[in-house]
């Protein structure tokens, strides 16, 4: 092994800590303050100030046992702060027993009033080195465990950059314990770790960034009152070519402007809201819901073939028997669906809706609280004489049905 200056070596390691500090600040005025940045910097600040005062006492400015005990103190809390921060930056909340960071420093400053540990050099440093390890190996566990509900392009490799830097202190701490030479070992160990600390730095502010960008996509595809899917995050989901035996339904509730008249419009947020979960109760965790706008939803089954008059018959009777309950009533409301099914040799998905959506049309002409299958428009086409009545006009009685609010009772 080449030696290294470990005096030169650590100023490096000290400027990676500064650099890192100085990116998480810039980064938590930058993105509206995601959680465990501030205490990101609070643990590199402490890293910072140990490793200050342990150059200071090697250079012989302080007292031996004053520096050797401090340092070793602030670099326990301040690797401490770094599990608490990144756990808080992965998982968006505070670690539940975060106060557990405190017992380490503590039982280091009893141990040292009561056999003065901390000025044996080999004894301090392999402690140092065994309690980095271990807190960013618990911080890596967090980041890598939630990579498959929360996936983040920075996620795994910011674990990766965690375990190896815990691996370098583990692999220091053995050379303290086993090696002559353990200074050299030491140093080329820190020399990774500046490199481990620049890429913490960068991963971190990645990470911030990947959950912003993430937090923007949704805010522009995600319905802000029923938080389903809008037309743009189900368009973005859509196969080009729908296959055989997929349905689209488009379901539309019955009078909903009279909800609004009558009730006020929170009284129509509530009613949307309540028929936004019923969708999400009813339909099977491959199914698509969008609310395309005012009462209009969109609902993509695959694969339900010739069951789709069922499912939607289903979503139906589920409507009305939901109840919005706002202020004093309880507001209940009927829905009209048209269903279209892709046929044997595929079909476009703006085809497809134009199917469906004109089926949706028919429920609403027969007298709404319906569904009507866009297959049965077609076979009733076929079958029927030319009408008389020009391109877009039809005839019949629109029959309403009124919307239904009671008081609940006491």
């Amino acid at each position: 092994m080449f030696p290294l200056d470990i005096v030169t070596i650590l100023v490096l390691y000290k400027s990676s800590l500064i650099a890192g500090a100085l990116a998480f600040m810039h980064m938590r005025r930058q993105s509206h303050r995601p959680s465990g940045l501030r205490t990101l910097i609070l643990g590199f600040g402490l890293l910072i100030l140990g490793s200050t005062l342990a150059g200071w006492g090697a250079a012989g400015r302080l007292p031996l046992e004053f520096w050797t005990l401090t340092s070793l103190i602030l670099g326990t809390l301040g690797y401490g702060l770094i599990y608490l921060g990144i756990h808080a930056l992965s998982r968006q909340r505070r670690a539940r027993q975060g106060w557990l960071i405190l017992v380490p420093p503590a039982l280091f400053l009893l141990a040292a009033l009561v056999t003065g540990f901390h000025t044996d050099d080999r004894i301090r440093s392999c402690l140092f080195h065994l309690q980095a390890g271990l807190f960013l190996a618990v911080a890596a566990w967090p980041v890598w465990r939630d990579c498959r509900h929360d996936p983040l392009p920075s996620r795994l490799p910011l674990a990766v950059v965690l375990a190896t830097c815990a691996l370098v202190f583990g692999v220091g701490a053995w050379a303290i314990l086993s090696r002559p030479d353990y200074v050299d070992w030491i140093a080329h160990g820190f020399a990774l770790q500046i490199l481990g600390n620049f890429g913490i730095a960068v991963l971190v502010c990645g990470f911030a960034t990947d959950r912003a960008e993430r937090g923007l996509r949704q805010a522009a595809e995600i319905d802000s009152l029923t938080d389903i899917g809008n037309r743009r995050w189900l368009e973005a989901r859509m196969p080009a070519i729908i296959q055989a035996g997929d349905a689209l339904i488009v379901l539309d509730l019955d009078h909903f402007k009279q909800v609004n008249d009558r009730y006020g419009h929170a009284a129509g947020d509530a009613t949307l809201v309540a028929t936004a979960s019923t969708l999400r109760q009813a339909l099977r965790a491959q199914d698509l819901s969008a609310r395309m706008g005012g009462e209009e939803f969109l609902l993509f089954l695959p694969g339900v073939k010739d069951q789709a008059r069922a499912v939607a018959e289903r979503l139906r009777l589920r409507i009305e028997a939901q109840t919005a309950l706002h202020q004093d009533y309880a507001i209940t409301v009927t829905a009209s669906l048209g269903i279209a099914v892709a046929p044997s040799d595929g079909m476009g998905w703006e085809q497809l809706y134009q199917a469906a959506d004109g089926a949706l049309y028919e429920a609403k002409r027969q007298g709404r609280n319906r569904v009507v299958d866009h297959a049965d428009l077609t076979t009733l086409a076929a079958a029927a004489p030319p009408a008389s009545a020009g391109p877009g006009l039809h005839t019949g009685p629109v029959l309403p049905v009124p919307v239904h609010a009671v008081r609940p009772g006491p």
